[in-house]
């Protein structure tokens, strides 16, 4: 079983090696129960019976860590992230729903190309509800205005 003079011990070099990178010395006393501490602040009226020199952390030249942040501003990087990725989505079905109608437009005007362009009587309804028929010329207007529609709808 360990001693009880182990524990403090312990926790003293644990607590020097979590403080070994802010302090440049580190002083080591004894309290009136002759217990040892380690500490880089010795209470008033203490005499360090050693320092312990400590190195400066090493840099890598990277940038210095940001401050520890806040539950809010944590949670308001959440929120902009989360806000950020619902926009994403958003955006990335927009352009789905675009992509759809395109296609969708391009064949249709295919199709009415197709139409024209297989021959026989093209017919049409006016306004009273009666069908008319297309003569030659007014079929190779409407194929050649059908093919620019497709050529543009196609892109």
């Amino acid at each position: 079983m360990k001693s009880p003079m182990t524990v403090p011990k312990i926790a003293a070099a644990a607590l020097l090696l979590l403080f070994a990178g802010h302090a440049s010395a580190i002083c080591k006393w004894k309290d009136a129960d002759g217990r040892t501490h380690y500490t880089d602040a010795p209470p008033p009226g203490v005499k360090c019976e050693g320092t312990i020199k400590t190195q400066p952390p090493i840099s890598t030249g990277t940038a210095t860590p940001a401050a520890p942040q806040s539950y809010q501003e944590k949670d308001m990087e959440f929120r902009k992230r989360r806000l950020e990725k619902q926009e994403a989505e958003q955006k990335a079905e927009q352009e789905k729903q675009q992509a759809e109608a395109k296609r969708q437009n391009c064949e249709s005007a295919k199709s009415r190309v197709a139409g024209l362009s297989a021959g026989g009587r093209v017919g049409r309804y006016d306004a009273k509800g009666q069908i008319y028929y297309l003569g030659d010329d007014d079929i190779a207007r409407e194929l050649a205005e059908a093919r620019k529609q497709a050529d543009q709808a196609c892109k």
